[in-house]
């Protein structure tokens, strides 16, 4: 039994280390190389001091956080798509 059970533990420690190891650092390394400033997380620096990231967040505009498109922009045509709720039948 032993003799059967061997090679499945040892291909399975070999896979484990290859895609949860081997396969992660090499695409970190990769990426390091290939996009250096996304890989280091678009830093933005005011004063010297970190205080956030380009790659986090859409801009804001005045008060609105989360910005929707207005219907002009979306094609306002009636039909079965509209911006009404449900309530509104």
């Amino acid at each position: 039994m032993l003799r059967e059970i061997r090679p499945a533990i040892l291909l399975l420690l070999l896979l484990t280390a290859i895609t949860g190891l081997a396969y992660p650092l090499a695409m970190t390394a990769i990426a390091g190389v290939i996009f250096p400033k996304q890989a280091q997380g678009s830093l933005i620096e005011k004063d010297g001091k970190v205080v956030g990231s380009a790659l986090i967040g859409p801009g804001v505009q005045g008060r609105q956080i989360f910005p929707r498109p207005p219907v002009r922009d979306v094609g306002a045509r009636p039909g079965r798509f509209h911006q009404d709720g449900p309530r509104s039948l």
